[in-house]
Order: C-alpha cells, then structure tokens, then sequence
C-alpha cells in the first residue's frame, strides 16, 4: 500500500519553515530521494509519511514568513 501526498502542500510547507529538500529529509531520517519522490507527487509509504509529518509538525513555521509566500489554493491551516 502507498500514498500520495498533496505535493504542492508540501512544498510550501519546507519552504514556510525556511527547510532545503535535504533538511526535511535530515528531520525526517529519510533520504532525500524520497522528498523529491514525496514533492513530485509519486506515492510513498505509510510510514514515511508518518515520518515526514512528524517532522514537518516539529517544527514552526519562519515567523512572518506566510506575509510574503504565496497563498495555497487549499488553505494553510
């Protein structure tokens, strides 16, 4: 079984935190072949998405930083 993730989603989110690819990764303890596979939008597995939820969830957004991104069209929150 794997899963997609909204790939767009994730993007903005390692860039509201001021993270690289490999920073998520690093956070994450997964490699950073599977962030470019996660943020291309290809499936990954159950528990890496729990991995990469975690870290991203560990971790707050740059302050003020959601005052110069772009909006995503699904929301922030």
């Amino acid at each position: 079984m794997s899963v997609v993730l909204a790939a767009e989603r994730l993007k903005l989110e390692i860039a509201r935190r001021g993270w690289s690819y490999a920073d998520l990764a690093r956070a994450a303890r997964v490699s950073p072949a599977t962030i470019t596979t996660a943020t291309a939008g290809r499936p990954i597995s159950p528990s890496t998405l729990r991995k990469i939820a975690l870290a991203v969830s560990a971790s707050a957004p740059v302050s003020g930083v959601d005052e110069i991104l772009p909006a995503f069209p699904g929301g922030r929150g």
